[in-house]
């Protein structure tokens, strides 16, 4: 058994999907109602995807499971990368009001936030502070 604890990627999906709601709340009080589902479409583009590479990347840990390791973050990635491709196909033909630019920038907004708290969680592998 290992003593490494996995990284908190909750804090990052979770800050994806309160940025999303917070910029579709602003885009629906200044854009009004095609403009705010849009962006909150992008958001949950960017969000969705990566909720299943966590899910997916972080399932083994430990050197007896490298190998099982490398093929979740494989499956993660090229999941994540899928579903973005069929969630975007998808809002394009199917939603026949749709801002296009204002989707891509909650798209881009949303996984920018998602960078951005993935580099400021401190996270050490064999600290024992929660």
């Amino acid at each position: 058994m290992t003593n490494f604890r996995p990284p908190p990627v909750y804090k990052v999906i979770v800050a994806q999907l309160s940025a999303t709601i917070f910029i579709g709340t602003l885009s629906l009080l200044f854009s009004g109602n095609v403009v705010a589902y849009s962006v909150l479409l992008g958001g949950l583009i960017s969000a969705l995807p990566n909720s299943y590479f966590a899910c997916q990347a972080f399932k083994y840990q430990g050197a007896r499971n490298a190998d099982k390791v490398v093929k979740s973050f494989i499956r993660g990635e090229l999941g994540k990368i899928g579903i973005t491709i069929v969630l975007f196909a998808l809002s394009f033909t199917l939603i026949t009001n749709l801002n296009e630019l204002a989707l891509i920038l909650g798209f881009i907004a949303t996984h920018f936030v998602g960078v951005m708290v993935s580099g400021l969680i401190s996270y050490s592998p064999t600290s024992n502070k929660t």
